[in-house]
């Protein structure tokens, strides 16, 4: 069998894959990686360093081997979906801290990781099936609860994984829309302000004619009085807005 198992990349904040080859027969598993797969590495350290455990896991054979290997590989994914539920936890509270542009790049993060994570794992459902199948007429029907508890450890991590892919989806569309709504109140003040300018930017371009007979162009008064009534529409302006609900 060919599984992959996932490593997450800190530099590229994406989880990768890395393969795992097993041959079984019946008293032998062969083992092949490039790289090094941490919980495999720590069961066969610890068969070496501590005769009990090799008892344990080597005296029935190798279909219980295998059992442990595979159990192993697929907790330690179950492990490492913690690091992206805090994640997601920790958008979700910072989503309503004022911090709505910044979780938009975190969030794609989250979601290339997740995305990243599925495709190494669904695949692999169809040899979990086939073990759990197949498995008892190779290593012995005693193997098949192991084996069905394999796959319930599978289940487990494709159900978290799923969990995690549609709360980050809903947490998207949340940010989303506290986004557009800080974006369409800014459009709505500056209108109101835009609106409010605009008699007072015609009111002053009159006043700045140069022409004889303007109102109060005479006046030794005549600014404080433009002045007054430019304040005055002002006023109303924002009084009317205000009334409105509009600031």
């Amino acid at each position: 069998m060919i599984l992959y198992y996932p490593v997450y990349d800190r530099e590229k904040k994406e989880t990768v894959s890395r393969e795992l080859d097993i041959i079984v027969t019946k008293n032998t598993v062969i083992t092949s990686h490039f790289q090094n797969i941490l919980p495999l590495q720590r069961l066969f350290t610890s068969c070496k360093v501590n005769p009990k455990l090799r008892k344990f896991y080597l005296e029935k054979g190798a279909g219980h081997l295998l059992f442990h290997i595979l159990d192993i590989f697929w907790r330690y994914c179950l492990i490492k979906l913690e690091r992206i539920e805090k994640s997601v936890d920790r958008i979700e509270r910072e989503i309503f801290q004022e911090k709505e542009k910044e979780m938009v790049r975190e969030i794609s993060y989250v979601k290339t990781d997740i995305i990243s994570f599925w495709r190494i794992i669904e695949p692999q459902r169809e040899i979990l099936q086939s073990l759990l199948k197949e498995g008892g007429s190779f290593f012995g029907k005693e193997l098949i609860p192991y084996f069905s508890d394999l796959f319930g450890t599978f289940r487990k991590v494709w159900n978290t994984l799923r969990t995690q892919k549609e709360t980050i989806l809903a947490l998207e569309d949340t940010n989303q829309s506290l986004l557009s709504n800080k974006i369409n109140e800014i459009i709505r003040i500056l209108s109101v302000f835009s609106v409010i300018m605009l008699p007072l930017t015609l009111l002053s371009s009159i006043w700045g004619m140069n022409l004889l007979g303007l109102p109060f162009s005479s006046h030794r008064l005549g600014f404080w009085i433009v002045l007054f009534f430019m304040t005055l529409i002002m006023s109303s302006m924002v009084f009317y807005f205000r009334k409105k609900r509009w600031l």
